[in-house]
């Protein structure tokens, strides 16, 4: 997947703004939520010339964008059945509930827990996978890397299709 995104910081690390969503649109969700943007480092392979400022072209592996996304939707959503059979068996079998709208509501419960924990189990399987990738020689890595940096007339053309609402550094 290739994503433009602006250069906010060059270092030992290049660092980037995600800027796929128009500001105008963003701002007002982001407001309400209070989120706040937070740059994300990126590797430069290529050793392209690059400034604070730039916009540029990075490329996200799509498989590990797969395993990300599956490891932090599809694995609590699998785990809530999973919690719900086996909270309603336990409690069948113990015979602890009097009526059975009791059962299903604690079997409920017991499914939103391991939906609830399969958040942050899913976020460790994958530091998990990554380190054991590495070790293996494979690259898994969390880090994107650029591809190209955009000219001045593809940065101005980028901004002026996701309709610049002006209030941000990269409209600005």
């Amino acid at each position: 997947m290739i994503r433009t995104v602006q250069v906010e910081k060059v270092e030992n690390q290049t660092l980037v703004m995600n800027n796929d969503i128009p500001p105008s649109e963003n701002a007002s969700s982001r407001r309400f939520w209070g989120v706040r943007e937070r740059p994300y480092q990126v590797s430069n392979p290529g050793g392209l010339e690059i400034a604070p400022g730039d916009m540029v072209e990075i490329y996200l592996p799509p498989g590990r964008t797969i395993l990300t996304s599956s490891l932090f939707f599809l694995l609590p959503l699998m785990l809530f059945p999973l919690g719900y059979y086996l909270t309603r068996s336990w409690l069948t079998l113990r015979g602890a509930a009097a009526d059975a709208g009791d059962i299903e509501a604690l079997a409920g419960l017991g499914g939103f827990a391991l939906l609830a924990a399969g958040i942050p189990l899913g976020a460790l399987l994958r530091g998990l996978a990554g380190r054991l990738a590495g070790r293996k020689g494979r690259t898994l890595s969390g880090v994107p890397r650029i591809t190209r940096v955009l000219s001045p007339e593809e940065a101005l053309a980028f901004r002026m299709k996701n309709k610049s609402c002006g209030s941000c550094t990269l409209c600005k």
